[in-house]
């Protein structure tokens, strides 16, 4: 059965690209001779806890945990990101009629189901060409349910750019080659399960105070086979430090897909003459492109 899908602006993409790079390229030198921030050298680790548990009326568990791994060296650096998020829900309750009871039926309560499941990890290593060029490489893994992934492995491959390095400004971009190797929890024979692609990708961070940092991280894929197809993952994020070791952060994730995976649903027929929904198997639609996760969680540091 053929499945539906809407054709985006093959441009789109490139247009914000362009107007990122021409944004970099046209501004004023005076960007590469602000003072670096010194940083200590050695292993660091930020590890985000966010956990809501609920019984009575309603039954629900939903924990996310965040984690970025770094070693830095004078001229290099080592990072490891992990990031999870997991939701059990127990449906409503139901009644079955048994007779034999005094109420004659008896009240059913569906036990937790998993029903939100993410997963992402990513090695990446970052070498310093000069002092505001670099190249780096690294490979990641993503499982998202939801959004019909099972296994999304990539490897990446590229250069970047120092434009700010300032202790309250910081600012890179990156562009470079990837290959990404997917599968989907329904096969869409219209969809490349293999392909190169363009990557490009900033982090930015501004510190407001002496206790506050905003972070916007921007990761962005397009394949070189099929332009309409491409995944970008971006984070806002907000951080307040308690001390030197613990902070609030609240954040929100978007992560969009141009070509979403596809989902199997029951198809009903109504019967005209007794009214009932009659099943008649299934049929495959479009998942949603965009996915948002908005999180607030406690940061420890060390």
């Amino acid at each position: 059965m053929m499945t539906l899908r809407r054709n985006p602006d093959h441009l789109t993409p490139y247009l914000l690209i362009c107007l990122v790079l021409g944004c970099c390229l046209v501004s004023t030198p005076s960007w590469a001779q602000e003072e670096e921030a010194e940083e200590e050298l050695g292993w660091s680790n930020s590890t985000d806890l966010g956990l809501v548990i609920t019984d009575g009326n309603s039954s629900t568990e939903t924990l996310g945990f965040n984690n970025y791994l770094q070693r830095l060296w004078i001229n290099s650096r080592y990072s490891l990101r992990i990031e999870a998020v997991r939701s059990s829900t127990a449906d409503d309750p139901f009644a079955v009629v048994i007779p034999e009871t005094e109420d004659g039926f008896d009240v059913v309560y569906p036990g937790k189901k998993l029903d939100v499941e993410r997963y992402f990890i990513e090695n990446r290593y970052d070498r310093s060409i000069t002092e505001r060029f670099f190249w780096n490489a690294g490979v990641s893994w993503e499982r998202n349910k939801n959004a019909g992934i099972l296994n999304r492995y990539v490897g990446f491959a590229g250069v970047g750019n120092l434009w700010w390095t300032r202790e309250d400004l910081k600012f890179s971009t990156t562009y470079g080659l990837s290959y990404t190797d997917r599968e989907d929890e329904v096969r869409d024979p219209f969809k490349d399960d293999t392909f190169i692609g363009f990557r490009f990708g900033w982090e930015y961070l501004n510190q407001w105070g002496k206790v506050t940092t905003y972070r916007n991280t921007w990761n962005y894929t397009n394949s070189l086979n099929d332009t309409s197809d491409y995944y970008s993952d971006m984070v806002n994020s907000i951080s307040v430090a308690i001390t030197d070791r613990l902070a609030l952060r609240v954040s929100l994730q978007w992560l969009y897909n141009s070509v979403p995976g596809l989902e199997d649903v029951t198809l009903f027929v109504l019967d005209p003459v007794t009214g009932l929904k009659v099943e008649v198997g299934e049929v495959p639609i479009l998942k949603d492109e965009l996915d948002t996760i908005f999180s607030t969680s406690l940061v420890v540091n060390f």
